[in-house]
């Protein structure tokens, strides 16, 4: 059986069990622990994610690749590849969000707006804790957390991104410049790919 048929079956079980877990939990910190859970189980297996499968583009950018989508856009599973010096700013998802590690590390951010929200276009960030997403472990999110994202390693790295919408249906989302204070709607994601093999 091929790796990709053998990928696919396991990502089917697993988004199984997910959905199960939000239907009997609902979105809380509690069920998006079980959600890691579920995909650190998923992402044991390394072979099923070759990174032959999940290349970087042409010109050495990152990519985001689509590995599972309900017909309704829930439930929504990437494969998310980064380059050295990757940088994704402070923002939200505005559904709730899970990373775990496959290939490599992702080094997250974590902060918390301290303003008060009352000037259109202003945000005031304060970092609270950081942590690196790798092989066997990952990070959950609720819809108004906010994190930011960078990767450093010389190979390029991969680790799933979960949402409970996907990504080319968030369109309230927000990102934040700390140095300038500010905050906009982050753009909606249209370039996402499927993977190959």
């Amino acid at each position: 059986m091929s790796v990709k048929k053998l990928r696919d079956e396991a990502v089917s079980r697993a988004l199984g069990n997910i959905r199960q877990i939000e239907e009997a939990m609902g979105v809380g910190y509690d069920s998006l622990k079980k959600i890691r859970s579920e995909l650190n189980e998923l992402a044991s297996d390394q072979s099923l994610f070759p990174r032959a499968h999940f290349p970087v583009s042409d010109s050495g950018e990152s990519v985001v690749y689509r590995l599972s989508e309900d017909d309704d856009h829930r439930f929504a599973l990437y494969g998310s590849v980064g380059t050295s010096g990757k940088e994704v700013p402070p923002h939200n998802h505005t559904t709730w969000a899970v990373i775990v590690g496959v290939h490599g590390q992702e080094f997250n951010r974590f902060y918390e707006r301290t303003d008060d929200r009352s000037v259109p276009g202003k945000a005031v960030l304060k970092e609270t804790g950081d942590f690196v997403v790798t092989h066997g472990n990952g990070v959950v999110f609720m819809p108004d957390d906010i994190h930011s994202i960078s990767t450093e390693d010389a190979e390029s790295t991969l680790h799933l991104h979960m949402y409970g919408m996907a990504l080319d249906h968030l369109h309230h989302r927000l990102v934040f410049d700390r140095e300038a204070q500010s905050v906009s709607t982050m753009p909606i994601r249209n370039d996402i790919q499927d993977p190959l093999g």
